[in-house]
């Protein structure tokens, strides 16, 4: 895919130092094209999705510069460019933009000075540490790739002014520059040491470059379905990912979550794509209430008009917690499993010819579904070293966690919280904490609030989600008691000094095993419990009552 050349003036308008709305007539005025004639080639999707929904009579030019020739000899030398940067979008959703480059909530956040991690736990080596987990910056949607970039690739590409760090907005390469062009796609070990926002990342941007995916879609339609190597595909999911981000410059665009064509609400994360309607997922939370409330229907489309499929998927109805929940989610591509039976691998991580369950997320809405899941399966992801244990890995399980939650099957979506209600009755694009807007989002009419709720005032919000948070301590403090008394155990275990009868220890194992899976589980969600309050005490209580279990029955049988 051709990424247009941005003129200057819309360069200056998209700075770091702009954060106002764009005029209409910031890209260039360009004579509109006979759409029925470009229907003529692209006479499946495209013509399907513009000739419905709010963009229907949005001529093409508005997002593309047409070369002459491709009207007359089309081919894939002069094909159209495309404008992805929020600007094009913003010729017409000035409010939208304007609230896109506002930093406002990242600002107040930071006077808060609240503290710069979203998660402890303790590192089970015997000394009781603590170890924080995420890194909490303040990051701007729209300028994450250019952070990513800055900040995983080992001091290679640098901020050309330092304090645009902290300014929103920018195109990736108009704001970095590249002090170590040498490397090429791979980056080399350095003297300079790479900021990240979480300390057990390594040098590279992702380490692989599907990850970019959820970071920019400026090369959506360079990739066959699913990252498969396709001889007519300019990239593939192994592609290495330096040499994948030189191909974009602007981050999260509009059109992730909006079909351009259409405006019609859309996913087009492959992953997500397979978990909502492959087969191998029938049984899966979301395909046994999809139609339901919170459980929207999908319109698969196929894309694929370059000579490779590509799909995306229309929403029936607006739901965030799917169109947020295409990055927010963990897939199971990104996880290697091994047989019980012999040890032998039966899906290698980022193999690029997986499909089904070993691709997309199964909804497992907490870590009791899916370590069922995968354990029932015969299954299991590595070995925990120091106690043998077989384990269950984890990612940033939010979409699952809010979909299966009260709010979830209320229809209650992200954007629901992390941005706030205009008067006008709009919501903002600006996500942000919700604890910075308590009015406009928990204590707002159709929610909380008054006359259709609980008729919370921000207080009694801000108290309700401290209580939830001190509550979820509680229980991450047990649960971290009995995985290290559990632990010992197994220890001892492994190394020969106390003997366990085999069903107290496979009972023991599992326990444990289940415990790390929890806490990888919710630990990694940011909210501290806030997305599913009921769902994690539920899950917490069951998960510690069964490591006490384990451990008694273990110890007494050794005694």
């Amino acid at each position: 895919m051709k990424t247009a050349k941005i003129p200057s003036l819309l360069l200056l308008s998209l700075s770091l130092f702009s954060l106002s709305a764009v005029a209409a007539d910031t890209l260039p005025a360009k004579d509109p094209v006979n759409t029925n004639q470009c229907f003529g080639c692209h006479a499946s999707a495209i013509k399907t999705l513009s000739t419905r929904g709010a963009h229907k009579n949005v001529n093409c030019v508005a997002c593309h510069d047409i070369p002459k020739e491709h009207m007359s000899a089309p081919s894939k030398e002069n094909r159209p460019t495309t404008h992805f940067e929020y600007a094009a979008c913003g010729q017409c959703h000035t409010e939208q933009h304007k609230d896109i480059m506002d930093p406002k909530y990242h600002y107040e956040w930071a006077l808060k000075n609240t503290p710069p991690t979203y998660a402890q736990f303790r590192e089970l080596t015997g000394d009781n540490s603590f170890r924080d987990v995420q890194f909490r910056l303040p990051r701007f949607h729209s300028s994450i790739v250019t952070d990513l970039a800055n900040v995983r690739s080992d001091g290679r590409y640098q901020y050309k002014k330092y304090t645009d760090l902290s300014k929103p907005g920018a195109p990736l390469w108009e704001a970095l520059t590249d002090t170590r062009p040498e490397e090429g796609d791979k980056i080399k070990p350095s003297k300079t040491l790479s900021l990240t926002w979480r300390p057990q990342k390594g040098r590279e941007i992702m380490g692989r470059s599907d990850c970019l995916k959820c970071k920019t879609n400026d090369n959506m339609l360079d990739y066959a379905y699913l990252g498969k190597r396709d001889p007519k595909a300019p990239l593939a999911f192994d592609d290495p990912d330096h040499k994948v981000l030189k191909t974009v410059n602007n981050s999260f665009n509009c059109i992730t979550c909006h079909d351009p064509h259409s405006a019609e609400p859309r996913i087009v994360f492959d992953h997500l794509i397979e978990a909502m309607s492959h087969k191998d997922f029938k049984d899966s939370n979301y395909q046994k209430n999809v139609g339901k409330t919170g459980y929207p229907k999908i319109e698969v489309i196929e894309m694929g008009v370059r000579g490779y499929p590509r799909k995306i998927a229309i929403l029936d109805k607006a739901n965030s917690n799917y169109m947020c929940g295409q990055c927010h989610q963990g897939h199971n591509r990104s996880e290697t499993f091994y047989k019980d039976s012999d040890g032998s691998l039966a899906h290698e991580k980022n193999a690029i010819d997986r499909n089904g369950w070993s691709v997309g997320t199964y909804f497992a809405g907490n870590p009791l579904e899916r370590w069922n899941l995968v354990r029932g399966l015969g299954l299991y992801n590595g070995i925990d070293k120091a106690t043998g244990v077989k384990t269950v890995s984890t990612d940033h399980y939010h979409m699952e966690t809010v979909v299966a939650s009260k709010h979830g099957q209320a229809g209650v979506g992200c954007t629901d919280c992390h941005f706030a209600k205009k008067e006008n009755g709009t919501l903002e694009h600006q996500p942000s904490l919700p604890t910075l807007k308590y009015k406009n989002t928990c204590a707002r009419s159709d929610c909380h609030g008054n006359p259709n709720g609980d008729n919370w005032s921000e207080g009694q919000a801000a108290y309700m989600v401290a209580t939830i948070q001190q509550r979820y301590r509680i229980h991450k403090e047990r649960l971290e008691r009995y995985g290290l008394a559990a632990r010992d155990l197994l220890i001892k275990a492994k190394v020969g000094e106390v003997k366990i009868p085999d069903d107290q220890y496979k009972k023991l194992q599992d326990a444990y095993s289940l415990y790390l899976h929890t806490t990888g589980f919710y630990f990694s969600d940011y909210s501290k419990g806030v997305h599913d309050p009921s769902g994690f005490e539920e899950t917490s209580s069951y998960v510690i009552k069964n490591l006490r279990t384990a451990t008694a029955e273990a110890q007494k049988a050794v005694k």
